[in-house]
């Protein structure tokens, strides 16, 4: 029995009108795109820390997050969030060994000179919120006298003009620090003595002796009651590798794409001190600096977290109605949404940078030892083993430290008892009562110096019962009681800009004195 596909041909055959078809045309097949395996082939100046939703990881690195969106992986590396969008990941994908060529500086010479579209989050942030920085040892002088053999070095280093002074190296210009030293004068001090000596600032603040002995390659050793000094210390005197330095950049890239999605989604944060903080920031900035803050705590790992908490905490009065760091008066900064990311953007890697080149000044330099002590109770060093110290103790009429770094110590969640009770102000202390805890911490000091140690300390002139009295008088008078001798000082004057201060001053005005001591 014939098919019928059979019979339909002979019935074609047999009609004369019928037309021959060409079969192998009419059955040609429908071209259709195959998926390519192959993998895309990536530009290596697009770089995967762009901001892309896509998180991509390095190795077999723990979770940095204890909440957020879920992520499953195939390899060893662990859940990054708890809840939410999941995806997935096979450990063949994640480029470990071109993790250090993806540091944001491998592929931009100069952050700050880029144009607009070259910069990772957009142009550079703008402000009019603008002040010229000062220093403890920068101001205009007016007059100065010295003694002794090291008196012209001392009035050098205590003299440095605002016009000719030096840029700040390395990680001298991270994070604002009121009363600091400007580095030259450490600089100029330690440069007399041989490499591996001990130096020691028992009142550290921002720790720039102790960066300046480490340039110098000695071994250096800080104090300071202030959590926000021992932190700001740790972070500039920190020495780094790459391999550390791509795990803190991660870690940002991590906690700037948690900020973007939970900001899109509007999510809330709980933060002690909420309703305190808020009236310090407008409210847009406000609720930046919460996201930002709360993605850094929820890092798992404390090297990364410590490293970005300071990295905010420098960014705090920027974004705050503060005009300066010591200011009482406020302005609103003008500073456009999403500004927050981009300066932590750019704190991170101009942080991340300086370190590396730190490191890479003194590869066999010790790091430094740092005590967050009140100095009465600090064991501190061995006895006799300091070969120099570099100080500017706390003397009636300075700074209150827990006043102005109350706005930071909130936002991070630092304890305030210990420098509220401990500090040495006239808070605590009166003048009598400061010079019976100064004599106590200049014996201390001296167990602690070597016999050919030397000690520099940094003093003003102060008001004691509306009366001028002169630092570096106070320090002749009573240096032989504790078994030190002033061997030579630089005094410069300084300008007062209070007029009810100038007037109490009097004629004599306020001076500022680099006073060495020997046993």
């Amino acid at each position: 029995m014939k098919k019928e596909a059979e019979k339909k041909n002979e019935r074609a055959v047999s009609n004369p009108n019928s037309v021959k078809i060409n079969t192998a045309a009419a059955k040609k097949p429908i071209g259709v795109r195959r998926k390519s395996t192959k993998p895309l082939e990536t530009d290596a100046a697009d770089s995967k820390y762009k901001g892309e939703r896509e998180s991509k990881f390095l190795g077999s690195r723990d979770s940095k997050y204890k909440g957020g969106r879920d992520s499953t992986f195939t390899g060893s590396t662990a859940s990054k969030y708890k809840g939410g969008e999941v995806s997935t990941f096979s450990e063949e994908e994640i480029p470990t060994e071109k993790s250090f060529t993806q540091l944001p500086w491998k592929r931009q010479s100069n952050v700050w000179s880029k144009t607009e579209d070259e910069h990772t989050f957009g142009p550079p942030p703008k402000t009019n919120k603008f002040l010229k920085q000062r220093r403890s040892a920068s101001q205009k002088h007016m007059s100065s006298t010295s003694f002794g053999e090291q008196g012209k070095l001392m009035l050098e280093a205590l003299r440095i003009p605002e016009n000719a002074r030096n840029l700040y190296d390395v990680t001298h210009g991270f994070h604002p620090y009121p009363g600091r030293f400007h580095p030259d004068l450490p600089k100029l001090l330690l440069k007399q003595f041989p490499a591996g000596s001990k130096v020691f600032d028992p009142f550290m603040g921002g720790g720039t002796v102790l960066l300046e002995g480490l340039l110098w390659q000695h071994q250096v050793l800080g104090n300071d009651l202030s959590p926000v000094a021992n932190m700001v210390a740790k972070e500039r005197c920190r020495l780094i590798s790459e391999k550390d330095a791509v795990r803190v950049w991660q870690a940002f890239v991590n906690v700037n794409e948690r900020v973007k999605t939970r900001s899109f989604e509007k999510r809330s944060v709980q933060r002690s001190n909420i309703n305190w903080l808020n009236k310090f920031h407008p409210p847009y900035l406000f609720v930046e600096l919460l996201h930002w803050i709360d993605g850094i705590e929820n890092l798992r790992s404390a090297y990364e977290r410590d490293t970005l908490r300071a990295v905010f905490s420098s960014l705090i009065v920027k974004f705050s109605n503060k005009i300066s760091e010591t200011s009482t008066f406020t302005k609103p900064p003008s500073f456009p949404k999403g500004a927050v990311g981009k300066w932590m953007e750019r704190k991170t890697q101009e942080l991340l940078k300086n370190q590396l080149e730190l490191a890479k000044k003194i590869p066999k330099t010790s790091p430094a030892t740092i005590w967050n002590e009140n100095i009465s109770t600090l064991e501190g060093p061995t006895e006799n083993s300091i070969d120099c110290t570099i100080t500017s103790p706390p003397f009636p009429g300075t700074y209150d430290y827990l006043e102005l770094h109350e706005l930071r110590m909130k936002w991070l969640d630092f304890p305030a008892e210990q420098m509220f009770t401990g500090e040495i102000t006239t808070r605590n202390y009166t003048s009598r009562q400061w010079k019976q805890v100064f004599r106590e911490f200049m014996l201390k000091l001296r167990r602690w110096t070597a016999e050919e140690g030397v000690c520099y300390l940094h003093l003003g002139d102060w008001l004691e019962s509306g009366e001028r009295v002169s630092g570096l008088d106070f320090t002749q008078k009573y240096s032989d009681s504790v078994g030190w001798k002033v061997m030579g000082s630089a005094s410069v004057q300084r300008e007062i800009f209070d007029a009810n201060l100038r007037q109490d001053f009097g004629e004599s005005g306020k001076w500022e004195h680099l006073i060495m001591l020997s046993k």
